[in-house]
């Protein structure tokens, strides 16, 4: 069938893309169902999976994409070296030409050893994956429910299901994100704002989600990681509600 996963035909109207986890709100995106919609169009399905491989199961079958791409760094894999998966029978054109004993598709020499750190942690992930990932999971609700209650409209962006273990971005109107940061510097996060000369601006993408500006500004995402533990939560609490509301916790 023309668009199918595999049968890349000539006449394939474009390619469809879309974030498989979202990098800001950690939001889990509904890949399966662009897949559909692209391939019933006669379309390749692209999705970029970076943030959720090692974090949430990832199953190419299950998305229903033809290509899928990851990155070493974020599933504790070394820095610079990634992976594209391409479905069998999809073609892919060369960005570079040459070096014939790369398919055609690249020229230069592997990197063996990226090669083999990605590998390594690729297998370290899974076997931590469920353990993990509930483990974080329940940090990530400890975090959310200790600022929320000592931070008067303080807003969860972040879904409750069908997000991230690992990420939470809060937003408190009124205050911007940035500015409350640098008041913790002992606190490793960031904002969902673009900063540009010093003039800060909501994200464009907490603006497509119908945040309104004030809300945006006032955006911070939380990551935790398996180094997080229950006392660096319980440490982090007190610094970022006084960083919120400007007085001590």
């Amino acid at each position: 069938m023309p668009g199918a996963p595999g049968r890349a035909a000539p006449g394939a109207i474009g390619l469809g893309t879309l974030i498989l986890a979202h990098n800001e709100t950690g939001a889990l995106q509904p890949v399966a169902d662009l897949a559909e919609r692209v391939h019933a169009a006669g379309g390749l399905v692209h999705a970029d999976a970076a943030q959720a491989v090692g974090k949430v199961p990832v199953d190419v079958a299950d998305l229903g994409v033809d290509l899928l791409s990851i990155a070493g760094h974020k599933l504790y894999g070394p820095k610079g070296v990634g992976a594209l998966y391409v479905r069998r029978g999809t073609r892919v054109a060369p960005v570079v030409l040459g070096a014939g004993q790369e398919g055609g598709l690249r020229p230069g020499t592997e990197n063996v050893a990226l090669i083999v750190g990605l590998g390594v942690a690729a297998d370290l992930a899974v076997g931590l994956l469920v353990a993990e990932a509930d483990r974080q999971i329940a940090l990530r609700e400890t975090l959310w429910h200790s600022l929320a209650r000592a931070v008067p409209g303080l807003v969860r962006v972040s879904p409750e299901q069908g997000c991230l273990p690992n990420t939470l971005m809060v937003a408190l109107p009124g205050r911007v994100g940035a500015e409350a940061l640098e008041t913790v510097p002992e606190i490793a996060a960031s904002t969902g704002s673009a900063c540009h000369a010093g003039v800060h601006s909501p994200g464009a993408a907490l603006l497509a989600m119908g945040l309104d500006a004030d809300t945006a500004l006032g955006a911070l995402r939380l990551s935790l990681g398996r180094s997080t533990s229950s006392a660096d939560v319980d440490r982090a609490v007190p610094a970022l509600v006084s960083a919120l509301t400007g007085r001590p916790a």
